[in-house]
């Protein structure tokens, strides 16, 4: 593969997750501001990272009540002068702030704060969560994780009224996926691109319309919740793309303009994952065309898939603004 690799998504961080996955923030995407990772990572923060991982997010995660979930908002640089991130975003002193997308949950028509209850009733979230909030009628809950040693508050909240805005981590597009899934890029961290639809945020949810891109990112989620199914959360690597943003051979595959498909994606397996297994599972959805394993930087095995278009409208979620 010719794809463009840099710290971002080349960090592992636990077996399921690696740090591309914490770049959830819209201001990320939104800020034109080149962050480069030897500029801001630190080995504080991968270790606190890393603690965020091992002792909340994984037990989280494999566990029967919870299952695969999606990073909807995470770290946001300090660089960014943004007055959106609480201190926890900034990923400092211990402390470090998720908001989880935890579409199983919602499955089973949870919502609110029955989502927060259902996370805090886990162990390991009861032993290292220290903040949890929800908020009205979503499928997000934000969950702060402290490491040993740090003071901790215990704090649950509900957040009853909140001016909201749709964003694109609001815009599920799968069972396990929402519309920012497919846009994340490590290259595009490291030089400031957006890559995120316009179209797919405002600000009164109530007016929002499916955008074109979400076609794309149905037809690839289609692809990967019955993959994530057997194995757990997958990481995206090169999603969709702008005009001009790479010039490989593989960048007319990337574009989300590019009508009926076929378009490309690129993930990357969680760690010891065996990439034969994947490959068959993806290559029983018919609308998968290729796919091709190759080493990934992280420790893991990168797939490369191309598919057609397909219908996949079973998971639309929520979206802010809709009642509870």
């Amino acid at each position: 593969m010719t794809e463009r690799l840099t710290g971002w998504e080349t960090t592992r961080l636990s077996k399921h997750f690696i740090l591309l996955d914490f770049l959830a923030d819209r201001e990320v995407y939104r800020s034109r501001k080149p962050l480069a990772f030897n500029d801001i990572w630190s080995e504080e923060r991968e270790a606190l990272a890393k603690g965020l991982c091992k002792d909340l997010l994984e037990p989280l995660m494999v566990t029967e009540r919870v299952g695969p979930f999606s990073v909807a908002d995470a770290f946001v640089p300090s660089v960014l002068n943004t007055e959106h991130a609480m201190p926890g975003h900034r990923w400092a002193g211990g402390e470090a702030t998720v908001d989880l997308g935890l579409y199983g949950l919602v499955e089973r028509k949870l919502r609110g704060q029955q989502l927060r209850d259902a996370v805090l009733s886990t162990k390991d979230a009861n032993t290292y969560c220290d903040h949890a909030i929800s908020y009205p009628g979503t499928e997000f809950v934000c969950i702060t994780f402290k490491q040993v040693g740090v003071r901790r508050q215990r704090q649950r909240s509900h957040i009853s009224r909140k001016k909201q805005n749709l964003r694109a981590h609001h815009v599920r597009v799968g069972r396990y996926f929402n519309l920012l899934d497919f846009c994340r890029n490590g290259w595009a961290v490291e030089t400031g691109c957006d890559l995120v639809p316009k179209a797919a945020e405002m600000d009164d949810p109530a007016a929002y319309h499916p955008v074109p891109e979400e076609m794309v990112a149905r037809s690839f989620a289609a692809a990967l919740d019955p993959l994530v199914e057997v194995i757990g959360r997958v990481s995206v690597v090169r999603g969709m793309e702008t005009e001009r943003f790479a010039d490989d051979a593989h960048a007319e595959l990337h574009r989300w303009d590019r009508g009926n498909g076929p378009w490309r994606l690129v993930i990357v397996l969680p760690h010891g994952e065996d990439p034969e297994r994947a490959c068959t599972l993806l290559k029983n959805c018919s609308h998968v065309l290729e796919v091709q394993a190759s080493r990934h930087a992280s420790g893991s095995s990168s797939l490369a898939l191309r598919v057609d278009r397909k219908e996949y409208d079973g998971y639309c979620g929520l979206r802010l603004g809709d009642p509870q």
